[in-house]
């Protein structure tokens, strides 16, 4: 059957179908739960139609939608806020990234890549980070975290109150740099492009930087920075693959206007930004509460931390397949 036909004998039946979904987000059902059921299966088979004989992506993301949105109202009020979140947690979260796999690797890859390269040169050239970052900042890290070495040999904790504040000021910092790398995106990509490569020269500068430093002083940087990285990278990194997906879609928005192909990748990358802030949240829990702490030494930190990167990847590209 042509396109047109299916979407001729069908168009009225969805229009119908979306009012009656409205009803329903707004509490006022326009018809009772079976017959809500009913159509919503109705639309479930349309779409497996559509799919099966290869019509335009944009009915499918259309009607695909229109299911989402059913899904939420047919499972909203029966199952409890809790099981929602687990549910997103153990199955949907994973599957969102997987299904964006392309920009998940294209965005390691623009950042990991410079990363470790420069921590390289850096490790081999003593005096291109200080080139590089600048004096100033290379003498503020290394106090920082020469005072950090001291309060570990002292075993010495933060303050709580501090730890606190410090909780929500990382939360702030790392939810904006993952705004500007998803949000530059508009940029037909070339910001998002810009701050990955950016960030992995000037990080890996850094590991490399520190890897000049006393002993001590380096175990209190890799440390400090193993454990939470694990997740702020991530976080960023799935920032990155957001923003690299919003610009495919302004530069080859594969024959829709650049306005229809927003919206239609715009779910995938909002999917995307909403993976990276969860792992931004934890990141700054395990920064401003684990990674601070002077009583642990800093080679069970690196302990925890060869677990958090390991299970981070395992949980993105391994959890929820059967489902």
């Amino acid at each position: 059957m042509k396109q047109y036909i299916f979407e001729q004998q069908h168009e009225k039946f969805w229009h119908d179908f979306e009012e009656v979904v409205t009803s329903f987000e707004k509490n006022k059902p326009s018809i009772n739960a079976q017959e809500f059921a009913r159509q919503y299966r109705i639309v479930c088979q349309h779409v497996a139609q559509a799919s099966s004989r290869n019509y335009s992506p944009s009915l499918i993301e259309d009607l695909q939608h229109l299911i989402e949105r059913a899904h939420h109202v047919l499972y909203r009020h029966s199952t409890p806020i809790l099981s929602q979140f687990v549910q997103w947690l153990r199955y949907d979260l994973p599957a969102n990234v997987r299904a964006e796999k392309k920009m998940v690797i294209w965005a390691h890859l623009l950042f990991y890549v410079p990363f470790f390269v420069m921590m390289l040169f850096c490790a081999i050239f003593p005096d291109l980070a200080e080139r590089l970052l600048g004096s100033w900042h290379t003498s503020m890290m290394d106090r920082m975290y020469e005072d950090m070495a001291e309060r570990t040999r002292d075993g010495e904790n933060r303050d709580f109150g501090i730890n606190m504040l410090m909780f929500g000021y990382y939360i702030f910092n790392n939810v904006g740099i993952a705004f500007k790398t998803a949000g530059s995106g508009f940029l037909f990509g070339v910001g998002t492009l810009y701050i990955l490569l950016f960030n992995g020269f000037m990080i890996g500068s850094v590991f490399g930087h520190m890897l000049h430093n006393d002993i001590e002083v380096a175990a209190a940087f890799f440390g400090f920075v193993s454990t939470h990285g694990a997740f702020e990278l991530t976080g960023i990194v799935l920032s990155g693959a957001a923003g690299l997906r919003i610009g495919l879609a302004l530069i080859d928005p594969q024959g829709y206007s650049r306005t229809d192909a927003l919206r239609i990748q715009g779910r995938s990358a909002a999917k995307l930004i909403t993976a990276a802030f969860f792992l931004l949240v934890i990141a700054a829990f395990f920064e401003a509460f684990w990674s601070s702490m002077g009583m642990i030494p800093p080679v069970v930190k690196i302990f925890v931390a060869t677990f958090c990167w390991i299970g981070v990847y395992v949980y993105l590209f391994r959890v929820g397949k059967k489902k």
